[in-house]
């Protein structure tokens, strides 16, 4: 087939109108992706956490803590102190209360499969009862024969998870925030005893960065704060870590009296 001067022209001009309406057409807008499911995300940071946690043997951290508290008269007060701990799985813990502030605390806590004992060094106070042979028992153990709770105890536990979430619990991720520098994604869960959020690093290991407790069953709802750095899941222990040396000369006074 034969093309004329006149065909031509007529082709080119046809071509370019098709080029330019081409291009000049608005694009077309994407389809737009599903915001994540809040649940859904928080229930694999939550897993994620728990799950690094409960691999780990033999662990540290420290913490620098603030609890609420009601006083004598009334009033409530925040009492400041950090923490040094470490565990081995499954039944050893060990861990230095120190106060700041107006809180002269320094307390040692010794787990050893056994026995817990808790000694007051400024004093030389101290004392010991004996316990269930694993963390978990442990742990509950002391809770309900004295009132005596934690705050550390939910990323000890043998399943974080399960320490945190119950079967009434509801909530997931709802954001993020930055804590020291860290941007985390905030989680936060809730049943009818106690509120819990929880900051985990968006980058590097699901490892808690913060955990704030709300007791709701309070008087006044309390609040404990945790604030964790150092982690270390492979850190050197020996059974030596976990055992206490009773000090020469002294009676131990009654556990729930200390």
């Amino acid at each position: 087939m034969k093309f004329t001067e006149k065909t031509l022209r007529l082709f080119t001009c046809v071509m370019a109108a098709l080029f330019i309406a081409a291009c000049s057409r608005a694009p077309q807008p994407s389809t737009p992706q599903p915001a994540p499911d809040p649940v859904a995300a928080g229930e694999r940071l939550m897993r994620s956490m728990s799950d690094t946690l409960a691999r780990a043997k033999a662990f540290s951290f420290d913490t620098s803590e603030q609890l609420e508290v009601i006083a004598p008269g009334g009033e409530k007060r925040v009492v400041h102190f950090t923490r040094k701990t470490t565990v081995r799985r499954p039944n050893a813990l060990f861990f230095e209360l120190h106060g700041k502030d107006d809180a002269p605390l320094e307390i040692d806590a010794y787990y050893d499969g056994h026995t817990v004992s808790l000694n007051e060094k400024a004093s030389g106070k101290w004392t010991q009862t004996t316990v269930p042979g694993t963390l978990d028992e442990m742990l509950d153990d002391v809770m309900k024969r004295f009132g005596l709770p934690v705050p550390i105890g939910d990323v000890v536990y043998s399943s974080p998870y399960d320490a945190f979430i119950g079967s009434t619990t509801k909530g997931g991720l709802v954001g993020q925030e930055t804590i020291d520098g860290v941007l985390c994604h905030k989680l936060d869960y809730a049943d009818d005893l106690v509120q819990v959020r929880l900051w985990l690093p968006t980058a590097g290991q699901p490892l808690p960065r913060r955990i704030e407790l709300v007791y709701k069953k309070a008087p006044s709802p309390l609040t404990t704060q945790l604030n964790f750095t150092n982690w270390n899941l492979d850190v050197p222990v020996t059974d030596s870590t976990f055992a206490f040396q009773r000090p020469a000369g002294t009676a131990p006074v009654a556990f729930g009296d200390f």
